[in-house]
Formats: C-alpha cells, structure tokens, sequence
C-alpha cells in the first residue's frame, strides 16, 4: 500500500502501521512516481485479529460456572456419585476432585501470566508440547465442547417439557420442537455483544446459586431426615466407600471448562489479575457448594437410606429432598431453574466453540472467514453462525432417526467428559514442560514442578478412568463406545498429521498454529 514521506514518519514514531509491527520483516521500497512510497510485508498479512470486551470478573466468572451447571449437577451428578460411586462419602470425591484441578489451576494460572494468548488449552499445548501436539489437542476441545453444546438440546427439550407441560400445564412438544426454540434465542445472542450473553449467565447462575444454598441451610436448619445432622459424610473413613473410581471420575468431570477463564481473555478487563482470580473462584466456590451440598443431600435422605434411594431413582431423590426441606415454592422454583441452568449451559457452549472456531480460523487451520469479527457488536459472528449450522447438522439427523433424546444427550456429554479429563492432563504436561523452559526465574520450584506434578497423579489416573470405563461415561453399548472412542482418536491423530503437512506445504500457517 503506497504511503507518504510523512505518514511513513509518522508510523516510526510509534502512532501507525510500522509501530505495531517487528521492523525486521518489513520491507520498504522507495518509488519515485509521485515521491511515494510503497510497503509491503509478510507481517501484514499475519496481524491476527482480535476480539474485544470489557468483561469483569464476575461475568467471567458466572461464564464458567454456566458452562458447569451447578443445579444440572446437583439433581442429576450428585445423586449419581452417592448411589453408583463412593456412597456417603460423595463430599470426599469433591474434595480430592477439587484439590486436584486447584493444583492444576496452580500452574495454569502462572503460565497465563507468561502466555497472554486467548487460546487456552489448545495455545498453551503448543507452547509447552510443540505444534503437532497443540493441534492435536485444539480440534480435540474444539469436539469435546461442541458434543456438549450440540447434544445439550435435547435434553433442553426434555426439561423445556417438564417445565412448561408438567409444572404449568402448558400442551406437550416434541423435545426438539423446544430444542428449536433454545436453539434460535442462542443463535441470535452468539452473534450480538457477549457483555448480553455474560449478563444473562450471571443472573441466571447467581440465582441457581442461591437457590443451592437455600436448600442446603434449609437441610441444616432441619436437621436432616434423622433431626440431627451427621458428620460421617466428612470423615476420611467413608470416602473410600463402594467405587471411588466412578466417584472420582464424574466428580472431576464437573470441573470442565474452567479454562473458559483463558479463552476470554482478549475479552476481559486487566487480564493479568482478572483471568487467575475467576479460575481459583470457579474451583473454590465449585468445590464447596458440591461437597457441603452432598453432604446436605446425604442427610436429606436419610445416612442409612441414601445410598438405595439415590441408586434407584437419582434425580426423583433430590427432588423429594428439595419439596421436603424446601417446601413446594423452592421446589417450584428449582424446577424452573433447571430448565435456565440448560439454556445457560446451551449459551455458554456456543461461545466457548465459537471462539475456538474463531482461533482456529486466525491461525488459517480453518477458513480465515470465521476470524472475521463483527464491526460493531464486536462478535465472532461467523464462527458463531457456523456453530449454529454445525450444531443443526448433528441434530436434524438424530431427529429424523429417532434417536431417544436421552441417550442422545448422555453419548454427547460422555464425549465431552473423556475429551476434557484427556486433555486437562495433556495441558498439565504442558504447563510443567513450559514452565521448566521459561518460568525458572519468575516463579519458586512448588508451583513450576510440585503442583502441576502433583496434579499429573491425579489427572492421570482421572484420564485412565475414563478412558477404561468411557461406556459408563456414554451410557450406551459396548459398540457405541468404540465407535465414539475410533472417532475422537481420529481427529487427535488427524490434528497431529495436519500440523505435520503444514509444516512441509505451508509454513506460514504451521508458524501460526497455537495463536503463536
């Protein structure tokens, strides 16, 4: 592009192109016609676009914890854990869950200081594992959130149903006729601002929260189902109970997604403080409102019955807890939070694989167009458009198979769970490579080495566990389970392939790859 004498003075003083870009790949040429000058430069066509917001640090941290779920978690993973896992040690689960992912979030949080990319999982792999690996591990997260987000439809139609037909009495829909309608409210709010997006999800997870504590103080204010709140459930004693591997496993799995804080980054007001403090908040307020909820929920029903009654029917349970302690209005309203929890998860999804559709567009492994950032919402509204077409394409043939929306919904979210725990100890290696290379002088030896090798223990037999037991995770055949297994496997070793031709066929993108 032909610039003047002057503007290119200017640029050198710092206010213009040249001022943003390493001088030493630029190259000037002078042209006499019309005393012009003319520039041209490889690094122009690299400048990597970038989202903006202004995202605080409740925002952020409501984002993460939409994405988790907290009362889905409560009628459905917890009474799970007390009847299939550890019994009436569940509150341990949490706890070990919980200590393992603050160990992690030790070497997380350090390398966000030193990488200030919005990559996350799949920039940080890179950084600290090399480019094959990072791609790799990028598409692999890329499926593992658009299996959650995609599959999450259907069962927002199923409690769309229970919501609007059993409490209110309004007709009954298919579950995809809901599914439909959650559906366009996203589409439409993944392309606006995600400052709306963040509201909604604060208000929505702020009273799901509140609603959480509500019961649990009602249930010690009580006393429980014996009059008299036992402390067993917290004695180291019971948490080796029945099959502390099934507890631990989907225990861990309702940490996913706190990465989410390194992915908005671009996004969020002062990073540097606010990304560590959301990441810690999501793992310490998670790991108390679990624990002292199953806790709650052990006494609800009874130390010596919980355990049969959350087997036999896990959801109906903590139901029959919430109207016994709670009353028909809490009740009432959690019911119709759960059907918000879904939708705020639906919302939350979208924008966690738009941006990584949109990250994986700027480093050109996917089409530039979905790094195209709106002009003035200031959205990834391509990549979000293409979130909601793909998102359509998964379901439309499910729909038109019949495929029960509950089995549905439990193969999507079981790939999401082995896809997250995977890759939570594949970033883990990530972080001690990274940080032994480059954080020696910045941070002490405890959270460079013993925290994050600390957290590999744990993470590592986490991710053996669900790799052994993934049927379990699925909910479906033998079969199903493979055939799941094949295809992540695939599109690792297919993101590892890809990374390789790149660096023999295009370079420039090879360079790129991890938002490098």
């Amino acid at each position: 592009m032909p610039v003047t004498e002057a503007a290119l003075e200017k640029s050198v003083d710092g206010a213009g192109l040249l001022s943003r870009l390493p001088l030493h790949d630029v190259t000037v040429h002078f042209v006499r016609e019309d005393d012009m000058m003319s520039l041209t430069t490889q690094q122009a066509a690299n400048i990597q676009p970038e989202l903006k917001g202004n995202l605080g640090l409740f925002h952020l941290f409501f984002t993460v914890m939409a994405w988790n779920a907290p009362l889905v978690i409560v009628f459905a993973a917890i009474p799970i854990i007390v009847g299939y896992g550890n019994g009436i040690g569940a509150a341990g689960a949490f706890i070990a869950a919980g200590a393992t992912i603050g160990l992690f979030a030790i070497g997380f949080t350090r390398m966000t200081k030193i990488l200030p990319s919005p990559g996350a999982f799949y920039a940080y792999i890179t950084a600290g594992l090399g480019k094959r690996l990072g791609l790799g591990s990028g598409l692999l997260t890329l499926v593992g959130y658009f299996a959650a987000y995609s599959g999450t439809f259907a069962f927002g139609g199923i409690v769309s149903n229970q919501l609007f037909h059993d409490t209110l009495g309004l007709p009954e829909l298919p579950w995809y006729l809901w599914g439909t309608i959650l559906w366009l409210i996203v589409a439409v709010l993944g392309l606006l601002k995600f400052s709306l997006s963040a509201t909604l999800l604060t208000v929505f997870l702020g009273l799901e929260v509140l609603i959480i504590v509500i019961y649990d103080i009602a249930v010690f204010v009580q006393g429980g189902a014996a009059g008299t709140i036992s402390a067993e459930p917290l004695l180291p004693t019971t948490w080796t109970d029945g099959s502390v591997a099934m507890a631990m496993l989907f225990a861990i799995g309702m940490f996913g997604g706190f990465e989410i804080t390194a992915l908005f980054r671009s996004e969020v007001r002062n990073p540097e403080r606010t990304v560590p403090a959301a990441t810690y908040m999501v793992v310490i307020v998670a790991t108390l409102m679990y624990a002292l909820t199953s806790w709650a929920f052990i006494n609800a029903a009874g130390l010596n019955e919980a355990v049969a009654l959350a087997a036999e029917d896990p959801t109906g349970t903590m139901h029959a807890t919430f109207l016994a302690f709670g009353g028909k209005l809490l009740f009432d309203i959690s019911s119709a939070l759960v059907f918000t929890s879904t939708f705020a998860v639906i919302l939350a999804g979208h924008n966690i694989v738009s941006r990584y559709l949109f990250n994986l567009g700027a480093d050109g492994i996917l089409p530039k167009q979905l790094s195209k950032v709106h002009a003035k919402q200031g959205s990834p509204y391509r990549a979000s458009l293409v979130a909601s077409l793909a998102c359509l394409a998964v379901n439309i043939p499910a729909i038109l198979a019949n495929v029960d929306p509950t089995s549905f919904y439990a193969a999507m979210l079981g790939m999401t769970s082995l896809v997250l725990i995977v890759i939570l100890f594949i970033c883990n290696g990530a972080i001690l490579a990274f940080l032994h290379k480059n954080g020696r002088s910045r941070f002490s030896f405890f959270p460079r080495v013993i925290a994050p090798g600390l957290a590999a223990i744990g993470l590592g037999i986490c991710a053996y566990l669900a790799i052994t037991n993934f049927n379990s995770l699925t909910g479906g055949s033998q079969t199903l389970s493979t055939a799941l297994m094949v295809f992540l496997g695939a599109v690792f070793v297919g993101g590892i392939l890809m990374a390789a031709a790149y660096k023999r066929t295009k370079p420039e993108v090879y360079a790129r790859i991890g938002r490098q």
